[in-house]
Order: structure tokens, then C-alpha cells, then sequence
């Protein structure tokens, strides 16, 4: 029975181990389906939505199928907010490249523009959990992801830390870095995530699932 039992987690780990490489390997291929450019968002877009389901427990869903339904259902909208968030992003970049601090002033500016480098950063945590989780509009996915990642801070410190381990590691072994990348990010921080939001509909006591409005997290709007 101990021998069954060692034999059943070897076998638990290596289906894990398939599931990501495999999941991995989708999310390249629909990327590349988009250009690259007009794939990379639709394509974490569907990659976060079989996380999810993973996490709700439902092993068996089917991960093309659903991959490629979740990629066509969010392609436009989430290339609408990825450039929103490229925007941002880039008016960050810009101002930390080019303000080179002389006197007091600049320097107090180019910290606070760090800071919001870092909360940019810690948002970009949040934004496709939600975008799997919810169905709202597109301006409340950065809004939202904004005030998850200040509110929990905690938890987002935590995804920033395994996400700096993940980059180390995948420095020191590139060769795994086309299975095993973007796959077990995503799955590491849909987890976390999805801690969350449960803390946030339980507390407010909001069904758990994915078609909820605004009111889960202004009850008070209800």
C-alpha cells in the first residue's frame, strides 16, 4: 500500500509536469497565432483560464478546447487593456530613463515614479486572474487590480518574490524555459489570486464564480 501511494504521487507529478510543458507549449503556438504582438495577451488570457479551472479542482477539463475558446472569447478585449497597460508601462519606462535627478526635486520625482513602477508591477499580478474571474468592464480590471494588489499587499509581496525565484531559476536552466515558464508563473500566481478573490466573496458573501459584477466588492452599492 505504501508502495501504491509513493507510485500514485510519482505518477500525480509527472501528469503536473506534462500539464504545464503542454499548457506551456499551447500558450507559444497561440501567440505566435496573433503575431506576437496581438497574441501574447489572448494567449495568457486563455492560459490563466485553464489555471483556474485546474485550481477548481476540475482535472479533466479539455485544455485545447478550452484554450482555444477562451483565446477567441478575450482576444479584443484583452489586447484592448494590454495596450492600456503598455501605455502605462511605457510612460514609466520613459520617465525613469530620462529623468536623471540634478537637484531635490528631480530626485523626490523619480521616486515617486518608482513607486508607481512598483505598484504598475504588483497590478500586473492581478490583471488576468481577474480577467478569468470576472466579467466586467474593461476599465475595472486595472482599476480593480490596482486596489487587490495595494489591499492585500501581502500576498502581493509574495507573488513578486516567487516570481524572482522563477526568473533565477529559469536563467540557470534555460533549456526549460519553452515548458516549463509561462505555464508555472501563471499557475503559481492564478493560485494566490484565487485565495484572494475566495477571501473577498466570502467575506462579502458573493457566489463563487465568474460572472459577478462590481457589487462583490462594493456591497454597499447592492
Amino acid at each position: 500500500m505504501e508502495h501504491d501511494g509513493s507510485m500514485g504521487r510519482v505518477l500525480r507529478f509527472c501528469e503536473w509536469i506534462m500539464r504545464f510543458a503542454y499548457t506551456n507549449l499551447l500558450w507559444l503556438v497561440f501567440t505566435l497565432l496573433g503575431l506576437g504582438v496581438f497574441g501574447i495577451m489572448p494567449a495568457t488570457t486563455a492560459l490563466f483560464a485553464v489555471m483556474r479551472k485546474w485550481i477548481q479542482g476540475q482535472d479533466n477539463v479539455p485544455v485545447l478546447k478550452t484554450f482555444w475558446r477562451e483565446y477567441k472569447a478575450e482576444f479584443f478585449r484583452s489586447n484592448l487593456i494590454g495596450a492600456v497597460l503598455a501605455i502605462i508601462g511605457l510612460i514609466i519606462y520613459i520617465d525613469l530613463a530620462f529623468i536623471y535627478p540634478s537637484h531635490f526635486l528631480l530626485h523626490v520625482l523619480r521616486f515617486a515614479i518608482m513607486i508607481f513602477g512598483f505598484l504598475f508591477v504588483s497590478m500586473l499580478f492581478y490583471v488576468f486572474p481577474l480577467l478569468v474571474h470576472f466579467d466586467w468592464k474593461k476599465r475595472l480590471y486595472v482599476k480593480f487590480s490596482l486596489l487587490l494588489s495595494v489591499a492585500y499587499l501581502q500576498y502581493t509581496l509574495v507573488m513578486l518574490a516567487l516570481t524572482v525565484a522563477l526568473f533565477f531559476l529559469l536563467a540557470y536552466l534555460p533549456g526549460i524555459v519553452p515548458f516549463f515558464s509561462v505555464s508555472l508563473i501563471s499557475y503559481c500566481h492564478m493560485r494566490i489570486v484565487y485565495a484572494v478573490l475566495l477571501k473577498v466573496e466570502r467575506q462579502d458573501g458573493v457566489p463563487q464564480k465568474k460572472h459577478l459584477t462590481r457589487e462583490a466588492f462594493y456591497p454597499e452599492t447592492r
